[in-house]
């Protein structure tokens, strides 16, 4: 298990996040859970996150600490996120950027092209000539 990789009260080290934070907290963490459900951010996330705040920040500071294996607890991650709500969350949101997991923009998907595009050093690509190799589709010279 690790820790979060920025510290929770470091949140004005990136003053535009805090500043969006601050501002709009509900949007916010409703792109995060966009970005935690690899699914689009629009209006419903906004809502619910307008409406549940306590709730969704909750919940999103616990799946980020699952997914990328951080330690803590539920409890603790309620208490960061109701006593200090705004650095909880720019400390998610910087943690979520640090990881990898980029979400979409307003209304549009999180552009996961994983399904369309694989990277060349992942396990599971394969090139034309690999293909070729398998079926023994051509001699070698």
């Amino acid at each position: 298990m690790s820790n979060w990789s920025f510290p929770i009260f470091d949140c004005c080290s990136t003053p535009f996040i805090s500043l969006v934070t601050c501002c709009c907290c509900p949007c916010q963490v409703a792109r995060q859970r966009a970005t935690l459900k690899r699914d689009a951010f629009g209006c419903g996330q906004c809502l619910f996150s307008f409406f549940c705040l306590p709730f969704a920040a909750c919940l999103n500071r616990y799946e980020i600490r699952a997914k990328h294996n951080i330690r803590g607890t539920g409890i603790g991650d309620c208490v960061c996120c109701c006593w200090c709500g705004c650095c909880a969350t720019v400390q998610q949101a910087r943690e979520l950027d640090y990881k990898g997991d980029k979400p979409g923009g307003l209304f549009m998907s999180n552009g996961d092209s994983s399904k369309d595009y694989e990277h060349p050093d992942s396990p599971s690509y394969e090139t034309q000539n690999d293909h070729l190799n398998k079926n023994n589709d051509y001699d070698i010279v």
